[in-house]
């Protein structure tokens, strides 16, 4: 999937829960993980920039070796275990609730790759390291499948900005009717 509908997913999966300066972020963290280091190790030592739309995983050794660990749901419950013992231990009042709100945007970048990949071009190991298991999808950018995804998440960003000015305006009204 495209590095923006990451970044607006991991945002309105938790909306009101966790800032957009953590839920973006963390929506996008899997790839830019991977490929950035990927791509500094390119220019570093000249290697000439791939193809993407040519490309198979073995053209970046170095994201694939990164990106392994990035998209696997093992590393999703190290950052939830980890996030939830450093709210337990400063008492947060949900500690478990605010650890999964954390860790939704990555789990979900992992859930929407999975399909969204070829077995040719980064398919998602998403249970490395015990098994090489993976699922030959198709590219995210195929306009199939592409398109309806962009179309459900404005769908769904419309109805919550639609629900938050409704809100807004009960509350405006309450206030108003208060005075």
């Amino acid at each position: 999937m495209d590095v923006i509908s990451h970044w607006l997913w991991g945002m309105a999966l938790t909306r009101g829960k966790v800032s957009w300066k953590v839920s973006g972020p963390m929506g996008v963290l899997p790839d830019l993980l991977a490929f950035v280091p990927s791509t500094i190790y390119g220019l570093i030592y000249g290697i000439e920039r791939v193809d993407v739309d040519q490309a198979v995983t073995s053209d970046l050794p170095v994201a694939w070796s990164i990106y392994q660990w990035t998209h696997s749901l093992m590393i999703v419950l190290v950052l939830f275990l980890t996030a939830w013992y450093i709210l337990k231990s400063k008492e947060h009042e949900n500690p478990k609730y605010m650890a999964w709100m954390f860790v939704l945007p990555w789990f979900f970048h992992i859930l929407l790759d999975i399909p969204g990949h070829t077995i040719d071009f980064f398919p998602t190991p998403f249970l490395h390291p015990f098994t090489d298991f993976m699922v030959d999808g198709v590219r995210w950018s195929v306009w199939w499948f592409f398109w309806p995804q962009v179309i459900i998440l404005g769908t769904v960003w419309w109805n919550i900005l639609k629900n938050e000015k409704a809100q807004r305006n009960d509350a405006i009204a309450d206030t108003a009717a208060l005075a």
